[in-house]
């Protein structure tokens, strides 16, 4: 028979025991202790491995949310340390060793992980009972009654499973949704948003070792050669098309997680609507990533169409909150679900916390919803245009580049940080920066969507090394892991936008030295370059018509770093003409 339960209030109920809610969870046992916690759960333990949920594989906010709850042994004991994001952009006929490739030319400083879901959340959860979290599994949340003049909300639960909690109701004075997609509160409060990306999705895992090196023969001694060659597998490999593109993370029970992702602009959604479905978009549009897979045995399969959703508000002064996919999701692409977990769950427990100071909850929870709301609109920005830009090697490499020096620069400090802490006026220096770096993002995903539908180009056996030390991204990169004061972030942002500004010079330099000059007119145009207010100097400008170290003496490092990255491209021998677009709208100095 189960114990009877206290019928006093708990501080916190969290509606959902997924990774969202789990982890805010020992949060909140680490950061406040004094609080009572309950969570909520519908399933019971124990939890198979390769549990089907999407999420294994992560990036350095979130697994650096991970460390700060004390988890990093446990990750490196019981998953997989992860070899960074991999891609092969432009299409997937040929073999991938005549693809170009994107990867890492070394262990990343920063670590992050390729987690099995079933095997991390049901150790979490028992983490949790061992540090004094009531755990109330095998039921299922059916009634949440918000009080909205500072009484207690009330929770009712019912029996989900054989073995699981009897049916009762919680007091509490905070309720938190982690309920995923099921969104108990999002939706019967009619706070769903819509989302500017609009994309579907099929995933299953499959049982076995993966290993993409065996997609190329042994004579390719070049392809054996490049960095980290033999570690491939443990980067989540990105396999991109335009419109689409397919993901394997290794897991560490044995299971390898294959995935599919298609954008509405360019396939329909019909394409995921089941495994067979799925295989056969990736035997047509992925050949020889589909013989690889199909030998190994289907564990499971799972669909979503447009998983993309934004929410209105995820904060309430009256001491309720949504984490986790209950509250905003993206793209699975860069591995972003993690993060924002972190996001969310930091906030909340930050609300929290100005509760028990006795703060202001409506100025904070404002603050905090507009936070995310930028970060949501960050990230859809990363992808809503992005279709065409997955089947264009050399446009994909600068968003690769790109996008990572955004992510390293403000993103993670964001929150690593702690800056979300800061007041609101506090804050707005720091807004400021990320509001330009949002405005430049804008324009790059523009500019390279432009690029790649006005100049298709072909595959070509190439390797991009991403970041390629020594580099800017590298230098970036490591600051995730290192903790500042706000002045010194601040120093740290204000070096890194003026090193954005540059940096979208120079991907815009590349470009239109590579379409021409009446390609790059119209690329200039259909960007919107004359109004992002970014300049390259006519000096930068006039060194491209050198070579060697007179060409050097008149790169920035920026410069020299972003080439020695993407590494050498071929110019449109009309390239003087297609500089002298940029030579009337630069700076002399």
């Amino acid at each position: 028979m189960s114990q009877p339960r206290s019928s006093s209030p708990r501080d916190v109920v969290i509606c959902g025991g997924g990774l969202s809610g789990i982890l805010l969870a020992r949060q909140l046992r680490r950061e406040l202790p004094q609080l009572s916690v309950a969570l909520i759960e519908r399933t019971t333990r124990p939890l198979p491995d390769a549990c089907h949920k999407v999420g294994e594989s992560s990036v350095e906010l979130g697994c650096q949310y991970f460390e700060s709850l004390g988890l990093k042994e446990y990750l490196l004991e019981h998953h997989l340390v992860k070899l960074g994001l991999r891609f092969f952009p432009g299409g997937g006929t040929l073999p991938l060793h005549q693809r170009h490739e994107i990867g890492p030319c070394s262990e990343p400083v920063v670590k992050s992980y390729q987690m099995d879901r079933g095997r991390l959340e049901n150790d979490l959860r028992g983490f949790l009972a061992e540090d004094g979290v009531e755990m109330i599994e095998g039921a299922k949340v059916t009634d949440i009654d918000l009080s909205t003049g500072g009484g207690m909300h009330r929770v009712a639960f019912e029996n989900a499973a054989e073995g699981g909690a009897e049916s009762g109701e919680l007091t509490a004075r905070w309720v938190v949704d982690a309920t995923g997609r099921q969104a108990l509160l999002r939706k019967r409060m009619k706070m769903t948003r819509g989302s500017p990306h609009t994309a579907h999705s099929g995933w299953f895992r499959v049982k076995g070792f993966v290993d993409i090196n065996d997609m190329v023969p042994k004579t390719e001694t070049e392809w054996f050669q490049r960095p980290c060659a033999d570690e491939r597998w443990r980067s989540t490999n990105h396999f991109m098309g335009p419109g689409y593109w397919a993901w394997l993370i290794p897991l560490s029970t044995g299971y390898h997680s294959v995935g599919l992702v298609i954008t509405d602009e360019i396939h329909d959604a019909s394409r995921i609507a089941g495994l067979e479905a799925t295989m056969d978009f990736l035997r047509e549009h992925e050949p020889h990533l589909a013989k690889l897979i199909e030998p190994f045995e289907v564990h499971d399969f799972l669909c979503l169409k447009g998983f993309s959703h934004n929410v209105s508000r995820s904060w309430s002064p009256d001491r309720w909150a949504l984490v986790g996919e209950a509250g905003a999701f993206v793209d699975p692409l860069y591995s972003p679900g993690s993060d924002f977990i972190a996001a969310a769950n930091h906030f909340t427990v930050e609300m929290i916390r100005t509760d028990l100071a006795g703060g202001d909850l409506h100025e904070k929870s404002n603050h905090l919803n507009v936070l995310y709301k930028s970060l949501f609109h960050g990230c859809a920005d990363l992808f809503r245009r992005s279709a065409p830009i997955y089947g264009h090697p050399s446009a994909m490499s600068c968003k690769v580049f790109w996008d990572n020096l955004l992510y390293w620069s403000f993103t993670c400090h964001l929150i690593h940080q702690g800056l979300y802490k800061l007041p609101a006026a506090v804050y707005q220096p720091y807004g400021e920066i990320g509001t330009r770096f949002l405005e430049l993002g804008n324009f790059v995903q523009g500019f390279l969507r432009e690029w790649a539908m006005l100049a298709p180009e072909q595959q070509r056996p190439t390797f991009m090394g991403a970041p390629h030390f020594p580099s800017i991204l590298v230098d970036a990169h490591v600051s995730v892991g290192e903790r500042m004061t706000p002045e010194e972030t601040m120093q740290m942002m204000k070096m890194r936008i003026a090193q954005g500004e540059e940096a979208v010079g120079e991907i815009v330099l590349r470009g239109l030295q590579t379409v021409g000059p009446e390609l790059g007119e119209q690329l200039l145009e259909k960007s919107g370059f004359r109004q992002i207010g970014v300049k390259v100097s006519a000096h930068r400008l006039e060194g491209e018509a050198k070579v060697g170290k007179a060409r050097r003496d008149h790169m920035t490092l920026v410069a020299r770093d972003f080439e020695r990255t993407l590494g050498k491209f071929e110019k449109h021998p009309e390239a003087d003409r297609a500089r002298e677009l940029l030579l009337a709208m630069a700076p002399t100095s």
